[in-house]
C-alpha cells in the first residue's frame, strides 16, 4: 500500500487511543517514559499526515514549515535520545543498564549532530511515490549509530516483550530500507515503528496485571 494522509492519520488515531489506554493503566513511575511512546508516535504520525494533506492543498502552506520541523526534530533528534532513556528507566539489570548508557551516549551524539544539521540547513519535504524525503543530512553512515540507539536497548532488555519489539524494529528498518530510498527512509521507518509501539501498550498492560495479581496473593498470604 502507498503511505498517504489516510495511512498516517489512521495510524495516529489508533496510537492515540492505545496511548490514552496505556496512560490510564496503573504503573510504576519508571514505566512512564516507555508508556508515552504511543502518544508521541501519534503526534509524529499526525504531523506527517498533515504534510500529506498540505501536498494535496487541504492544509495551507502557512503550516508546512512548522510541520516539517516538528517531524524532523522528533524523528532525528528526539527518538535517538529518548529511546535509550526510556529503556534505562524500565530496565533493572545492572549489566544491561551499563550497555544502555553506551547507547544513550551514541543517541545523544547522533541527535545533537542531526540537530546541528537541521539548524544549519532548513529541511524541506519532497513527496515521493509512497513516502516523504526531508533532506536532513547527518554525518556519513549515520544510520548505523541511529539504529544502535533505538534498537539495542530493546534487544538486550530483560523483558522478553521489549526484546520482541527490538527484533520487530530491526525487521521494520530492513523493510523500510528495501521499500524507500535513503532520503525517505525516516518517513517509512517511523511509520512502521509507530505501529510496532503498540507492543508497549500490551507490555504495560501485562505488567499491571502481574503486579495486581502479586498484590492479591500477598493479601491472601497475610490473612
Amino acid at each position: 500500500m502507498c503511505y498517504s494522509a489516510p495511512a498516517s492519520l489512521a495510524a495516529s488515531g489508533v496510537l492515540a487511543v492505545s496511548g490514552i489506554a496505556t496512560l490510564r493503566i496503573n504503573k510504576k513511575k519508571s514505566e512512564l517514559p516507555l508508556s508515552l511512546f504511543p502518544i508521541i508516535f501519534s503526534v509524529h504520525q499526525l504531523t506527517e499526515g498533515l504534510l500529506w494533506l498540505n501536498h494535496t492543498g487541504a492544509v495551507p502552506d502557512t503550516y508546512k514549515q512548522g510541520l516539517i520541523y516538528a517531524f524532523v526534530l522528533i524523528a532525528f533528534v528526539f527518538w535517538p535520545i529518548y529511546v535509550p532513556f526510556a529503556a534505562y528507566m524500565s530496565e533493572t539489570g545492572k549489566t544491561r543498564r551499563k550497555i544502555i548508557i553506551l547507547c544513550q551516549l551514541i543517541g545523544i551524539y547522533i541527535g545533537v549532530t542531526f540537530l546541528v544539521s537541521i539548524v544549519r540547513d532548513t529541511p524541506d519535504a519532497t513527496f515521493l511515490a509512497h513516502s516523504i524525503s526531508y533532506g536532513v543530512h547527518g554525518p556519513p553512515k549515520s544510520l548505523a549509530p541511529y539504529m544502535i540507539a533505538v534498537t539495542i536497548p530493546f534487544l538486550i532488555a530483560s523483558d522478553k516483550r521489549l526484546l520482541i519489539l527490538g527484533i520487530a524494529l530491526l525487521i521494520a528498518c530492513g523493510t523500510a530500507s528495501y521499500t524507500a530510498c535513503s532520503g525517505a527512509l525516516p518517513s517509512v521507518w517511523c511509520f512502521y515503528a509507530s505501529i510496532l509501539s503498540l507492543i508497549i501498550y500490551l507490555r504495560v498492560r501485562y505488567q499491571a496485571k502481574a503486579a495486581s495479581k502479586n498484590r492479591n496473593m500477598d493479601l491472601q498470604t497475610s490473612t
